[in-house]
């Protein structure tokens, strides 16, 4: 098949949960089909992450996300009472050169990568489009207002209500839509019980997450005992997430075991995060790190206390494949089918929290890890959930394959080049 990829970033570095999903889909097509792949940056380690895409990718445009053109078009939105977290991913510049590929290119199958790039393709009625929303977004808009305080909370709740019913609407127009769990899943099949949704679950790579191919650098075994958390530091609900386990659990952990450490791995460290390592010996902010693996093999324990959570925490996967006991929220949890929860110290009582960890902490309680890893495989392995997606694709690009109308024949190429166009910063590969 010949697929146009639509996605919000460079799926590259996999440093994120979304970036780490799409990069593993067009991995896992580009063995047996060829992907155009548009998408923006906003980060200059993005931007130069392009040539690492190559491999996987017949040609790639990746455009600049303006700072200042997509908050404005944010605020417009909020008062034009349309959602902001679409128009903020909007461009005219992008939605010319995906036109321009739809007209002059003949795809089998658009897969858009967020509902944010779901417009792109608004009117396109000759390619089979499917849609992976990956979350219910617009839950986590809701769930954002229910923690938040006027005038946020009101902006909050607009934002759940608008992306909502786009949401509703895409899951009808789409030839398929994708959720990554269950519970995600039912929630969209409630309010869009016409469209076709199903489950595509997060993929975790049990080989590379694999305890037997880790070492442990002597700087990370210097701070053990400890408790890892995971994750984007610059995100709400991971910061949330930290400052609640500190707050709450660490103290009474401590109490009880005072050399224990806190370790907080993750790219782009918010000041609040920051502000918790004032005292070295309590708690470790590292920023990012050029492999997250170390800190998982050397964690006496991981944790994922999230208050806000919404679809598959990868800390948690990542953790339980490396043989690491995981304490998470029922809200973390939820995702979870029950032969991986059974693995999982579910508890959102801080006190009930501490005691369980310090009792794993001091038994040295693993989880069976060759059975776990076995479940892991089974429910987020590779090859099931690239067989499941490649069948999905194929099967919306039968849907219209007779009807379509003829097009120029697909462009070929041999080995992609990459210019800059200075013009608009955008990479042409």
């Amino acid at each position: 098949m010949n697929i146009l990829y639509l996605a919000h970033r460079v799926p590259y570095p996999p440093n994120k949960g979304d970036k780490i999903r799409a990069l593993w889909e067009i991995r896992s097509l580009s063995a047996s089909h060829n992907i155009d792949l548009f998408c923006f940056y906003d980060h200059d380690e993005d931007r130069n992450s392009v040539d690492a895409l190559r491999p996987y990718c017949r040609e790639c445009y990746v455009e600049p996300l303006s700072w200042w053109r997509s908050r404005v078009q944010a605020v417009s939105a909020v008062i034009r009472k349309k959602a902001f977290s679409l128009a903020y991913f909007f461009s005219p510049t992008m939605a010319a050169k995906v036109k321009a590929a739809l007209a002059t290119r003949r795809y089998d199958v658009i897969l858009c990568f967020g509902s944010a790039m779901a417009g792109y393709v608004e009117g396109e009625c000759t390619v089979p489009r499917v849609l992976d929303m990956v979350d219910v977004d617009s839950a986590k808009w809701a769930e954002y207002a229910n923690h938040s305080i006027m005038p946020l909370r009101w902006l909050w709740r607009q934002e759940a209500r608008l992306l909502a019913e786009y949401e509703r609407q895409a899951a009808k127009s789409f030839a398929r839509t994708l959720l990554c769990t269950d519970a995600e899943a039912d929630l969209l099949r409630r309010s869009s019980p016409s469209g076709k949704i199903d489950v595509l679950r997060h993929m975790v790579d049990t080989a590379y997450f694999d305890p037997a191919q880790v070492e442990m650098p002597a700087h990370i075994a210097a701070l053990q005992p400890f408790v890892l958390f995971a994750g984007s530091m610059d995100y709400a609900p991971n910061i949330d997430a930290v400052e609640w386990f500190y707050r709450n659990a660490l103290p009474l952990m401590r109490r009880e075991m005072p050399e224990l450490r806190f370790v907080i791995v993750g790219r782009n460290p918010a000041r609040a995060v920051r502000e918790l390592a004032h005292d070295a010996s309590v708690v470790t902010v590292t920023g990012t790190v050029p492999d997250v693996r170390p800190y998982f093999r050397a964690a006496a324990a991981t944790v994922a206390p999230m208050l806000l959570a919404r679809g598959v925490q990868n800390k948690i996967l990542e953790s339980l494949s490396m043989g690491v006991p995981v304490a998470a929220s029922s809200r973390a949890a939820v995702a979870f089918p029950q032969e991986v929860v059974s693995s999982i110290v579910v508890e959102d009582d801080a006190s009930a929290l501490a005691s369980k960890l310090l009792e794993i902490i001091r038994q040295g309680a693993k989880p069976p890890i060759a059975a776990l890893r076995r479940s892991l495989e089974k429910v987020f392995g590779d090859q099931n959930l690239k067989t499941k997606l490649e069948d999905i694709l194929l099967e919306a690009a039968a849907t219209c394959r007779e009807q379509r109308p003829a097009k120029p024949a697909a462009h070929t190429a041999s080995a992609p080049r990459v210019t800059t166009q200075k013009s608009e910063g955008a990479i042409r590969a």
